[in-house]
């Protein structure tokens, strides 16, 4: 991996390094320095040291009579000024500002200039998919069908009436059992990949969604304002029949804004495919929306379904 600064005669690079937990800090480097070379490498994921939990930074600062110390997954953005490209070999790199058509993808948040000052921000997701095998999913999606006539519309707490529309019912035992169980299963490999201090799982909340012909929710989030926040995780499970029966529903993920130190949700997104027996994990304090779906037949058994919920700390 090599590093290549916007300014070639650059004498010196700022530094910003951003931390888990909305935290940052400040640096002067100079543009051959290995300490640059190994952050940069850590949010590339291509530094075996800074992989494992246990390795971390310790920095010097405030002329040597300080020091800045932190865990190497803690770090999830650095931005540079003037700019440094990361370059693997002959890979072509994107210029500032073109737009990078990108499926949902694991790792640290990616920062970029925002559009009137401040730093755009990519939040982490993953997306597993063969989620069940394919007795379970038949299993699920024939307990599903029969019970159509329970999926009661969608309530909202905090929205108002034409913010979402579909049909939902609480997750039968089995079925939270099942989806539950597989996710405290694969937690300790989807927190890192998230970029995520590891946190005790409390509880996982699960429902079935039926979004039928007209259904949607618009963008919202889901770490919730009463009392304190346990929900870490949304979690979103889609299965569907075989031809799929619909089109449209595809998630939306919403940068955020950094401006002035304080966050606020940008206009882009990442886009998430409902693809069937997929599983995607995203922070849920982010915001998210899911487009409108179109169901041709009208019928039920064509709708796009998932089982989505929330992951808790203890």
């Amino acid at each position: 991996m090599n590093l290549t600064a916007q300014q070639p005669d650059a004498q010196e690079i700022k530094v910003k390094l951003l931390l888990a937990g909305g935290q940052s800090a400040k640096l002067v480097l100079a543009p051959d320095h290995p300490l640059l070379a190994r952050l940069l490498a850590a949010i590339a994921g291509e530094d075996g040291a800074s992989s494992n939990n246990t390795s971390v930074f310790q920095i010097p600062i405030e002329g040597g009579r300080a020091s800045l110390t932190f865990a190497a997954h803690r770090l999830v953005g650095v931005i540079t000024d003037p700019a440094v490209f990361l370059r693997r070999g002959a890979e072509n790199v994107p210029e500032i500002g073109a737009a990078v058509e990108a499926p949902a993808f694991a790792g640290a948040p990616a920062t970029n200039p925002a559009p009137g000052g401040g730093e755009l921000i990519r939040h982490s997701v993953v997306q597993l998919d063969d989620f069940l095998t394919g007795a379970q999913v038949e299993w699920l999606m024939e307990l599903t069908f029969k019970a159509e006539q329970r999926f009661m519309p969608s309530r909202l707490s905090s929205y108002r009436a034409d913010y979402r529309h579909s049909l939902m019912i609480s997750a039968p035992y089995e079925v939270s059992q099942l989806i539950g169980g597989k996710i405290r299963a694969i937690m300790p490999e989807v927190m890192p990949r998230l970029r995520i201090d590891p946190f005790a799982v409390g509880n996982i909340d699960c429902q079935i969604t039926a979004n039928v012909d007209g259904s949607y929710f618009k963008a919202h989030t889901d770490a919730g304002y009463d009392g304190p926040i346990k929900r870490q995780l949304t979690y979103v499970y889609y299965f569907n029949r075989d031809p799929k029966g619909f089109d449209g529903g595809e998630l939306r993920i919403y940068d955020d804004m950094l401006r002035n130190g304080k966050f606020a949700a940008a206009e882009s997104f990442q886009v998430v495919e409902p693809r069937h027996n997929s599983i995607v994990f995203f922070p849920a304090a982010v915001m998210h929306e899911v487009v409108p779906v179109v169901v041709p037949s009208k019928q039920f058994r064509d709708a796009r379904f998932t089982v989505n919920g929330w992951v808790e700390r203890t």
